[in-house]
């Protein structure tokens, strides 16, 4: 297994996981609680504002690990010529660019309610 490879189904792994933490939260299945979700004081005061929010935050969690699914699988099957330290950054942009607009939309979520 090349080093490519290896980082390549990392990251796949990762936004596995995404996907799998953004369904509940998407669902609405999961309760105000201080571990799992968008916890804020404002997402925990009220349960109408931490279902909105964290409907959002488990939407852009799977879109987020979508992404990066995809872009693991892309640098496997077309980055085998890059650097693996390039291929690493390209695969942790991602994973940034992700957590980031996810935190801001929840933010701009929590801000209209």
């Amino acid at each position: 297994m090349t080093e490519i490879t290896f980082v390549a189904l990392l990251f796949a792994l990762v936004g596995v996981l995404y996907v799998g933490l953004g369904i509940p939260l998407l669902q609405r299945r999961i309760p105000p609680n201080r571990f799992y979700g968008s916890r804020t004081k404002k997402t925990l005061s009220d349960e109408r504002i931490w279902y909105a929010v964290n409907r959002i935050t488990g939407r852009d969690l799977i879109i987020g690990g979508v992404a990066l699914v995809i872009t693991a699988v892309g640098v496997h099957f077309f980055g085998q010529s890059l650097d693996p330290h390039h291929a690493t950054m390209i695969l942790l942009t991602m994973l940034v660019v992700s957590v980031i607009v996810m935190v801001i939309n929840s933010l701009l979520a929590q801000r209209t309610m």
